[in-house]
């Protein structure tokens, strides 16, 4: 049986072992770097270590991101509206997608993307996939937030997180060297999902309702 305990335990684990995988994996490629070059590199078909890292940095953080993301929502929505519905599937597909990325590995010449590879192109999608599904679902738990006393005091923390995240898309972008400007922007993505993960581990063992069974 998942509780938001359990699935707010997953999330922060989730985040932990993708920041540890960047790190460690980056490591292991002595000319790697974490300013210039962008975390899909560490996992570009060819490329040493790569299915390891897919699978640690990738997919085992996406799917405890898919589980977080599910009971957030639940817990969160007070009633079981289209609008709570909606934003559940849309942060667990959210976390997904980050699996997503680690399945469709990008492919890379020269430590540049391959934009005419079917891998690549099915690497970007899953990762705009990934944010676009976190924003709209985040915007759409807000409400809901809102009517909520357990998470009320918590909306305005992940609207500020959401904002935070497209503004860094428009404008890091061509500003910052293209790693760092990435680890930003998923800096607050994760960030948000701790911060979220971290109150359901506050709210104790409530059996988070539609993802066990």
């Amino acid at each position: 049986m998942i509780t938001s305990r359990n699935a707010g335990f997953f999330g922060i684990a989730a985040c932990v072992l993708f920041v540890a995988a960047v790190l460690m994996f980056g490591a292991l490629r002595p000319s790697y770097s974490h300013a210039k070059n962008t975390i899909s590199e560490l996992g570009a078909l060819g490329t040493p270590n790569a299915a390891p890292w897919n699978v640690i940095g990738f997919i085992v953080p996406g799917l405890l991101l898919a589980v977080a993301g599910g009971a957030i929502a639940v817990s969160v929505g007070s009633n079981r509206s289209r609008t709570h519905t909606i934003a559940r599937w849309l942060l667990v597909v959210s976390g997904l997608a980050i699996a997503g990325q680690g399945i469709f590995a990008a492919e890379m010449a020269n430590g540049v993307a391959v934009v005419t590879s079917w891998h690549t192109k099915a690497h970007f999608i899953m990762s705009l996939i990934s944010g676009i599904t976190w924003i709209i679902g985040a915007l759409l738990l807000f409400t809901p937030m809102k009517r909520n006393s357990n998470w009320c005091g918590w909306r305005t923390i992940s609207i500020a997180l959401v904002i935070l995240a497209v503004a860094g898309v428009f404008t890091l972008q061509g500003r910052l060297p293209d790693g760092l400007a990435q680890r930003i922007v998923d800096a607050i993505y994760f960030g948000w999902f701790v911060s979220m993960s971290l109150r359901l581990v506050q709210l104790g063992g409530k059996r988070a309702t539609g993802l066990a069974t």
